[in-house]
Formats: structure tokens, sequence, C-alpha cells
């Protein structure tokens, strides 16, 4: 029996649902709106106090399978996107699936700001610490970690969410060790801003305790998954080897993968430390730091990509040093630092100040990200995203084209062609297929990256589904996951309609455009 803990920072109160998988029949995605629309109730918008935060773990994070520590964080959304919806790694997704918590729901607002909410064997609690405001986030980190000890994981915003700014995000530490924390790129620190709550804490010495019913079967059937994604080509060779940065670029450029001859770099010291080459405990791949051969190549997270390649196309200057420079000052304040990247080239558009001066460029960007810190009106409107400025030169009509788009807002330039499994399935596209397949993934907590090896591939997605009945104690096909899957996203997209008026999009990970071209006919 698991459990649902419900914060109300409002009441400043606790309480605890016991849950059942097996009885229940939602986990991962599916669960985190199961409880969305339990307990958002009468909230009117994004920012509402009555909208909740809800964070749960896939299904597989606390157990020993392979590339399976992630975890969904979901609340309400405005806009195109009803929904906000975020997929994230690290430490937390593990070491809370291992106090046997199915889903973790925040509720409210502290008046006082800088709540934390404390999660260990104990019980949960929750703490005022004004202390941590106006600190950057590798403070935070530092601040917290010698509190409560270095193997605590973290889930927290930083200055940017004070503000509530759209593009303001979440930090999620890694295990101990270099780099310590990062800020996913679909992340949104908005809601937590509005709820006075900075930080969740998480105190648990294992990353794997959470209940499995029949351990070592699948234990067993784990090791074989490691084996199917150790042997894909790219899962086994281009990701460890060359890093997520450098093949997101060689896929999205249509490019031929060099020849890998292994990898290096496993547990590298760095400055007397120890180097994470990979996001959490258990990831096979390895596609953060393990191709790395020295210090100057350190990243601090995949997202590190995306940078580069919007440096890139707004401004011409793709190096990394310059991408890795502005991520860290991004992540420092909490902030979706490729599309602020994309709003500042707008708002430079605006303006007509657009230069390919580098010296000019580093200056302009480093000022903006300075005026974000402060709160001024400039930066309060470059948090406010693309949206925001397309809305504020209205006169420029060809910003509109600018305006950022939904993940799946291209996926009618594409052709996907998948294998079809059963006869079942034969109704539906092969770009709803593939969907189902990525919400599959995230249901049981699999990281994306191992798309390449898992997806459109029968033998990989049956044996998940025999791990699934391994967890539950109950007979779990691969028809019945892909079912629910296509369920979730249909209760999703519902639930925009709802909240909504006008055009809707499917909440699809920004890696689906890699898929597109990957899975392309």
């Amino acid at each position: 029996m698991s459990k649902i803990v419900i914060v109300n920072l409002t009441q400043k109160t606790i309480n605890e649902e016991n849950y059942n998988y097996s009885e229940g029949g939602h986990y991962g995605r599916g669960l985190a709106m199961e409880l969305l629309e339990k307990y958002t109730g009468s909230s009117k918008g994004r920012l509402d106090e009555n909208n909740a935060l809800v964070i749960a773990p896939g299904l597989f994070a606390g157990n020993r399978a392979p590339c399976a520590g992630r975890a969904v964080l979901m609340a309400k959304g405005e806009g195109v996107r009803g929904l906000a919806v975020s997929n994230f790694t690290g430490d937390f997704p593990q070491k809370l699936a291992s106090l046997n918590i199915a889903a973790l729901v925040i509720t409210g607002k502290y008046a006082e700001g800088n709540a934390a909410v404390l999660i260990d064997r104990e019980g949960v609690r929750i703490e005022s610490m004004p202390k941590l405001q106006g600190m950057y986030i590798p403070e935070i980190v530092d601040e917290l970690r010698e509190d409560f000890g270095k193997e605590c994981a973290l889930w927290g915003v930083g200055k940017a969410a004070d503000f509530q700014l759209p593009l303001s995000g979440y930090f999620v530490t890694y295990p101990e060790g270099e780099p310590r924390f990062h800020c996913p790129r679909s992340g949104f620190g908005d809601v937590a801003g509005s709820k006075g709550l900075r930080v969740i804490i998480v105190k648990c010495g294992k990353y794997f305790d959470a209940p499995c019913v029949n351990a070592l079967s699948f234990q067993e059937k784990g090791r074989r998954l490691t084996s199917l994604i150790t042997k894909n080509e790219i899962c086994g060779g281009a990701l460890p080897g060359l890093g997520s940065i450098t093949l997101l670029h060689l896929l999205k450029n249509h490019q031929e993968l060099p020849e890998v001859k292994g990898t290096a770099g496993v547990h590298k010291k760095r400055g007397g430390g120890r180097m994470n080459y990979c996001c959490a405990p258990m990831c096979v791949i390895g596609c953060l730091n393990r191709h790395s051969a020295n210090d100057s190549e350190f990243y601090s997270a995949p997202e590190e990509s995306e940078v580069r390649a919007a440096l890139e196309n707004q401004f011409g200057d793709g190096s990394f040093s310059f991408a890795k420079e502005l991520n860290r000052r991004g992540f420092s304040i909490g902030l979706n630092t490729t599309e602020f990247v994309y709003t500042a080239g707008m708002y430079f558009e605006a303006l007509n100040q657009k230069t390919a001066d580098g010296a000019k460029v580093k200056e302009k960007l480093f000022s903006l990200m300075d005026e974000i810190e402060n709160g001024t009106a400039i930066g309060r409107l470059i948090g406010s995203g693309t949206p925001a400025v397309s809305s504020l030169y209205r006169d420029r009509p060809g910003l509109l084209n600018k305006v950022t788009r939904p993940s799946s807002f291209r996926e009618s330039q594409f052709r996907v062609k998948l294998c079809r499994f059963y006869p079942e399935l034969n109704d539906i596209s092969d770009m709803e297929l593939l969907y189902r397949q990525v919400f599959l993934l995230e249901n049981l907590g699999i990281c994306i990256f191992s798309s390449f090896a898992l997806l459109n591939n029968q033998e990989a997605l049956e044996l998940l589904a025999s791990m699934a009945s391994d967890r539950l104690g109950r007979e779990v096909s691969l028809l019945c996951m892909l079912e629910y899957a296509g369920k979730c996203i249909e209760r999703e997209t519902e639930y925009q309609y709802r909240s909504l008026s006008g055009e809707v999009h499917k909440n699809i990970p920004e890696f689906i455009k890699v898929l597109y071209q990957y899975f392309e006919a």
C-alpha cells in the first residue's frame, strides 16, 4: 500500500491517503491528471491559490529498472496550454518513490513565502525558511545540503519564480557531485512562486526502496532491458560517446552519426569531487557527462543543447562556451534559458537592434538577465516569453510567426512510420501510436532519451509490460498499457477543452521533434 500526500499551504495541514496502484488503476502521468482534477477544484487560473501542484513519480521509480528515475509535475495551465506538464529527473523522483509516496499534492498559498516541505521516514512537515529569500539556486542547494545532509534531494524555485514569470522554471538536484542541479526546459516555477513555495526536501538514504511484488523477477528483466538499451547504436554508443548536446544537433540536421568506439569518464573526478555523468542512479546511458574528456566539456544539463541551438538560430553564435556560460547564469535564478534566448531575439528584432557582434550580443543578453533578476519592467516583459513581446508590439505582425509553439505544432510536417504490434491498434494513426508510446514511458518514469532503443520495439515494450506485472503483482499486457496511454492523452485533451476556448495542443515533450525525424517514413 502506497500513499498520496496532500499539503495545504494555506491551512498549514498535511493529510495522507492510502493508495493501491492495482486497485486505483492510475500511475505516473495518469495518476497526476487524476489528482489534479480532484484537488484543483474551482481554480480560476494558473496562479490561483486553489490550483494544485502535483508531483507523481513514474511506476518504476524507486526500483532497479534502467533509466527509470523520472517524475511528472502537473498543474492547471493557461493560454493554448490549459495544462502545465513537466517531466523531470535527478535524485528527487527515486527518493520520493522510495518513501512509498505515489504522489505529492500541494495546494493553497503560504502567505509568509519561502515555505519548505520536508519529507522523510518520520513523516511530512511544513517549515518557514526566510533565509532562502534572495539566494541564487547554487546557494540554496549548498545551504540546504549543509542543513539536511549531502544526500538530501531537493526540488525548488529561484528568483525568477518570485515574480511569477512565465519563463521561470524549477530546479532539481542531481545526486551528490558536480553538476549539483539542473532546471528542466519544460519547468514552470511561477505556480510554486504564486504559492509561496520555495523548496521540497526529501531525506531518504535509499534510491531503490519502493515496493515491488516480484522484485527478483523485476530485477532480472531489468537487466535484459539494460542490454537492449546499451546495445542500441544511439543509446549505447552515440549518446554516451558524443553527449546529448552533440547528438541532438546531428539528428536535428540529419547528419550521419560518427562511429563511437566506447565511452569514458565514468565517475570522473573534477576538482577532487565526483562528476555526475548521468542525471540519476540506474541510468545506463550516461548522456550528461559520460563522454567528457576533460573539465572544459563539463555539461550542466542536457538542456544546454537547446540553449546552444537557440543562440545559433537567433544570434549566429552556437559556441559551447557561450551556451554554457549563459545557461549557468539562467540556472542560477531559475530561468528557462532556451526560451529566454528566443524571447530576447524577438525583442531585439522589435527594437531593430539585432547585431552580429558577439561581444555586444553577450553584453545585451546578460544585461537582460539582470533586468529579470531585478524585476524591472523590461525584465518582466522578457520573462513573460515570446507571446508577451508579440502582444506588446502588435504593430509588428511579422513577430507573430516567431511566438513559441507547443512541441506537437509541427506534427503535420512529418509522416512517421511505426510497426503495428496488434490488430487492435490498426485503427489509430502512426503519429498517435508514437504519442501513446511516449506516454507509456512517462507513466513508468522511463527517460525519453531511451526512446531510440525502446519505442517501436515490440520486444522492449513487452518486457516493460512484464516488469509492470512484477511491480504490481497482477497481469499487465502491452496492449493494456498502450490503451491506458491513449486514455491519458484523451483525458488531458478533454481537460484542456473544458478549461479553454480555442485551439488545444497535446502536451508532448519537446524531444518529440527529434523523434518525428528519427521515425519519419
